[in-house]
């Protein structure tokens, strides 16, 4: 990973710190009754409406049993709802309830807010050159590039588990 210069070295080093900023920083949930789990839980089904138990396990790198366990908390919570599906009844699908989806909505209103107010704080030729870098980032991101086995190995999963 690191180049002769070690510039991407510094760049993940960077991005890690960030991360963890983020982290410290994000208690836009804090107030909510739930754990972080349960959180992550919520987001990935908002990601994919209408996900079975099986693909919010992968999603979230956990097996089967735990992801379900989740689910079902959530469900008894109220903030998601099992819905059959159309093709096959055998098969029940995910999908947030109207509370949850007005929670996660203003656990971003706030996260959105807070980190408006940061980049307001910073120099527009340092809001440009994130920017640039940014979008630069994001591109080669969703460019589909093939990963490395690395990056597309399922936590939790074992060589002979794979597909």
């Amino acid at each position: 990973m690191e180049s002769k210069d070690g510039r991407d070295l510094d760049v993940a080093r960077l991005a890690g710190q960030l991360r963890g900023l983020v982290l410290q920083q994000q208690d836009a949930w804090l107030e909510l009754d739930l754990t972080m789990p349960q959180l992550r839980a919520l987001f990935a089904v908002r990601r994919r409406s209408g996900c079975t138990v099986s693909e919010l396990a992968e999603s979230l790198g956990q097996r089967l049993a735990a992801a379900s366990a989740l689910a079902n908390r959530l469900v008894r919570a109220g903030l998601l709802r099992h819905v059959p599906d159309q093709e096959d009844r055998r098969r029940v699908r995910l999908e947030l309830t109207d509370d949850a989806e007005q929670m996660l909505s203003a656990v971003d209103r706030r996260s959105t807010d807070r980190f408006a107010a940061i980049l307001g704080r910073m120099s527009p030729q340092g809001r440009d050159a994130l920017t640039t870098a940014l979008l630069e980032l994001i591109e080669l991101m969703s460019s589909g590039t093939p990963q490395s086995p690395a990056a597309t190995a399922t936590p939790g999963r074992t060589d002979e588990e794979r597909p």
